[in-house]
């Protein structure tokens, strides 16, 4: 479940609510369209305190109950508004060996990583992660001088890069293999997208007499989560306060959502990175707070199939792949590395460049994704292209992958055209870089067969349920 951000308008001054993943929303106030601007950053947000004073109440009693009988007071009330670091990506764990009867085996395990950790320093306030809870809380764009107003903000005193190297020390979790005598083994993370999100706490101090106890709250369940001493908070408080700020942000804002070159409103698709205009048929990604225009085309199918079809994005470019002395740059070295044809006789097309094909769409299934990449890859089609004055009729799906998160995939998709009974060509995916060229927007003609989307160039398919279709 995505997180619901919630900001102002920029046209009328309303309250405005979107998803987290949204990349346009529409204001139901004023019904202007805008794009949102800065995914490309570390977008900030904030969670909003929540006064549960009966809650709060029996909180603060059953925490203090061990301390003695004595009522305790309460003498002062702060609001400290903590940073988090939070990641979603797409993690993907290539695997190569031998299992225990030693046979040679080949396995890809995936998960959606949502994960979040302190950003401050020097301070422990009991809540080592804020769980699954960002998917379920409203957030607000971050405001500092809203947020002053009720409380203090913590500086974000863990860097970026420290961030990144923390994640990457844990993205295996749950990913493990114990059967397998590791030959190669990659993991990575595809897709990244960092935000900081700001956590309420209150900060309570309660007396009995001389003797004085600060209490740590989570301000959104109004539950306790540390119980320490005047002291150990104040030297606790002191060293976090000697932490430099690590980081400066960008504000989210926001462009109107029309097309740069003729100026008509651009189709409304919320999750959508890629921004096709009907009337002028140009595509545009937004970067830096302003459209760009992409390259694309799209398929045509083959003549005679008889069937409605549903064109799914991809993200194709040509792939020149590099291991010491060894290089690969043509259809014919990619079949000859991959031992897909091992028999197949030489083809006019060998000598053509390779290229990666990358579906774009939104596919839940991410294992699935990869699969379908891998087989449209290994088969190198080379379609003809429909005039762009033609597409009216043509029912195009929205693209949900960056460019950025493409190129991501390239070193995944390595690994699955690589054969699993052969260490050589193992050992050449070890050591390999891979150097991209002329990126561009391909939609892919599909149609409906029973419960699977099928490629009408190719054959490949994929399960209808894990597509989310977007027109």
């Amino acid at each position: 479940m995505d997180l619901f951000v919630s900001t102002r308008c920029p046209q009328c001054g309303a309250d405005i609510c979107f998803e987290e993943e949204s990349t346009v929303i529409r204001c139901r106030y004023c019904d202007s369209s805008l794009h949102v601007t800065g995914r490309s950053g570390v977008i900030r947000t904030y969670v909003e305190p929540r006064q549960d004073v009966v809650r709060m109440k029996n909180a603060l009693r059953g925490a203090l109950k061990e301390t003695g009988e004595g009522a305790w007071l309460v003498s002062e009330k702060k609001l400290f508004y903590a940073p988090y670091w939070r990641l979603k990506a797409m993690v993907f764990r290539w695997m190569f060996g031998n299992d225990y009867q030693g046979r040679m085996v080949k396995q890809l395990k995936t998960k959606h990583l949502d994960q979040t950790f302190p950003a401050y320093k020097k301070m422990n306030l009991g809540m080592p992660s804020l769980g699954i809870r960002p998917g379920a809380l409203k957030l607000r764009v971050f405001d500092r001088s809203r947020m002053s107003e009720s409380g203090v903000v913590m500086k974000v005193a863990l860097a970026f890069e420290e961030a990144k190297r923390q994640v990457r020390s844990s993205m295996r979790f749950g990913l493990d293999e114990t059967g397998i005598c590791m030959h190669l083994e990659s993991t990575r993370l595809v897709a990244e997208r960092y935000s900081v999100v700001y956590f309420p706490f209150w900060i309570i101090t309660v007396s009995l007499g001389r003797t004085k106890r600060i209490v740590v709250v989570d301000a959104a369940a109004n539950t306790v989560t540390r119980v320490l001493s005047r002291d150990e908070w104040v030297a606790m408080a002191g060293r976090a306060e000697k932490q430099p700020a690590s980081e400066s942000f960008k504000q989210v804002s926001f462009i109107p959502f029309k097309c740069p070159n003729c100026g008509w409103d651009l189709p409304m698709h919320r999750f959508n990175v890629i921004h096709l205009c009907a009337t002028c048929r140009q595509a545009w990604l937004e970067r830096g707070g302003r459209f760009r225009p992409v390259a694309f085309e799209v398929a045509a199918p083959c003549n005679g199939n008889g069937q409605s079809m549903v064109y799914l994005p991809f993200w194709v470019f040509q792939a020149e792949i590099t291991s010491e002395a060894h290089i690969l740059k043509t259809v014919g070295d990619l079949h000859l590395f991959s031992l897909m044809f091992p028999t197949r006789p030489p083809q006019p097309a060998d000598k053509t460049p390779l290229r990666f094909f990358i579906p774009a769409a939104e596919i839940r299934d991410i294992a699935a994704a990869n699969t379908l990449a891998t087989n449209v890859t290994n088969i190198q089609p080379a379609p003809n292209y429909m005039p762009k004055e033609t597409l009216g009729s043509c029912t195009l799906s929205g693209a949900f992958l960056s460019p950025a998160a493409a190129k991501e995939m390239a070193y995944v998709l390595l690994c699955s055209l690589t054969p699993k009974n052969n260490r050589k060509r193992q050992d050449f995916v070890r050591v390999a870089g891979i150097s991209i060229s002329k990126m561009r927007l391909l939609w892919w003609p599909f149609y409906e067969q029973r419960l699977f989307l099928r490629d009408a160039l190719c054959g490949c398919g994929i399960q209808k349920g894990t597509v989310t279709l977007q027109y």
